[in-house]
């Protein structure tokens, strides 16, 4: 079998996990144990989970390197505080922000706020886990396929960038603009929200269905698609781009794909032919959050309209959900193959990468101060995480094995291996 790149450079953590792909006949590799590995360029972990952050990894190397690439992200959830520290355990002093302390002073000011964070909370309601998510992507065939119209730079044509002031905030560095009628400003990882509209007419169930399709078959490849609804003559989408989808530009890419497809079925559904979308779209970016308010008008969108009476479910609308997403209609948790709701996806294009995904997770309690911390075997939460079922002895005071047998890495790649015998 071809070898499997892993998306790091730690020799220790290279090492642990060969031991593990060896027993089913899969040579690893690190990103140092291959030739021009110091031009390789890091991607920003801009993911909202841990699935979304080693996609980007593994997309990215796969890209990089053209070869199979596997990267995996992890971290501390704690029920009681709602699963935080999350994706940000290794900053959570800090909210998240990389202020450039050292690992021992970081670990100290993380575990000082988690135990502050639980403060009052009693033994049976810290319950927490170490999770780590492993993805595994196979390069593109043909990297940079998939018919993305042309960037149009400021002064080439179309219509000139309003003036700076006019623009979203906070996107000035490495921004590029594009334009078709209105100019829209692109920038990777930026979440936007969107809006188009039909030509005319409204869209049946059936249209609205395809619709729904088209926008989540990029989900985890080319964007992740937040939240977003399909109503009977426009669509409402809060995307954020994935930081290493090239080429450019994404954002017009993605609509021109889903305008193009559904086009194309709707007219087929109608047995006709014409325009089935007005030719531009409307757009609007956020780089520091997305408000609360612009969720809740694509939410409350089908029932302003009178589609839904109030508390009920629209079908044609998705939002997140435990570890993916929920389509209202179906419950799904997770992105529906558009096979199963009756209608096929826009063409996937020559270079699409297929994903394999795989979870682990080191189940445990976060202990009281005075009983914790303990231990000298593990960093991070390792000596305040009291290990299941016993609930005794803390990560940090487990031997190397023990801990290579029960960890959230080991499980998750026990589990990638499994995926890959079979």
């Amino acid at each position: 079998m071809e070898s499997i790149v892993l998306a790091t450079g730690n020799p220790h953590k290279v090492g642990e996990l060969r031991a593990i792909f060896d027993e089913v006949g899969v040579p690893i590799r690190g990103l140092r144990d291959l030739p021009g590995w110091e031009s390789f360029v890091e991607p920003a972990e801009t993911g909202a989970t841990f699935e979304e952050n080693a996609t980007i990894k593994a997309r990215s190397y796969a890209r990089q390197t053209g070869l199979p690439c596997l990267a995996d992200d992890s971290g501390l959830e704690v029920d009681a505080l709602g699963g935080r520290p999350g994706v940000i355990s290794s900053h959570y002093s800090t909210d998240g922000a990389d202020t450039g302390l050292g690992r021992a002073e970081r670990d100290r000011l993380n575990n000082e706020r988690l135990l502050r964070d639980l403060c009052g909370i009693p033994p049976d309601r810290r319950t927490a886990r170490f999770v780590c998510v492993m993805v595994l992507c196979d390069p593109p065939t043909k990297p940079g396929a998939g018919g993305v119209p042309p960037l149009i730079e400021p002064g080439a044509g179309g219509v000139p960038p309003p003036p700076w002031g006019q623009r979203p905030h906070g996107l000035a560095g490495g921004a590029r603009w594009t334009a078709h009628r209105l100019p829209h400003l692109e920038r990777a990882a930026a979440t936007y929200f969107l809006t188009w509209r039909l030509e005319r007419g409204e869209l049946s169930p059936a249209e609205r269905a395809i619709v729904l399709g088209a926008c989540l078959h990029w989900h985890g490849i080319k964007a992740w698609f937040h939240y977003g609804v399909v109503m009977h003559d426009h669509v409402h989408v809060l995307m954020q781009l994935i930081d290493d989808a090239a080429p450019r530009p994404i954002l017009a890419g993605i609509i021109h794909s889903i305008k193009s497809f559904t086009s194309h079925e709707i007219n087929t559904l109608r047995g006709g032919t014409g325009k089935i979308w007005q030719d531009d779209y409307f757009d609007e970016a956020f780089s520091l959050g997305v408000p609360q308010q612009t969720i809740d008008y694509i939410e409350n969108n089908p029932r302003k309209a009178g589609l839904v009476a109030p508390g009920e479910r629209y079908l044609f609308s998705w939002r997140p959900g435990g570890h993916g997403l929920v389509v209202l209609g179906s419950g799904e948790v997770r992105p529906p193959r558009t096979s199963e709701r009756g209608v096929s996806g826009p063409p996937s294009g020559a270079g699409r990468p297929r994903l394999r995904v795989a979870r682990g997770a080191f189940e445990g309690r976060i202990g009281l101060p005075g009983d914790v911390p303990r231990g000298g075997n593990g960093f991070g939460y390792d000596p305040l995480f009291l290990v299941a079922p016993a609930f005794v002895r803390t990560s940090a005071e487990l031997s190397p094995d023990e801990k290579n047998r029960l960890s959230h890495r080991g499980l998750a790649a026990r589990e990638m291996a499994r995926l890959l015998a079979t």
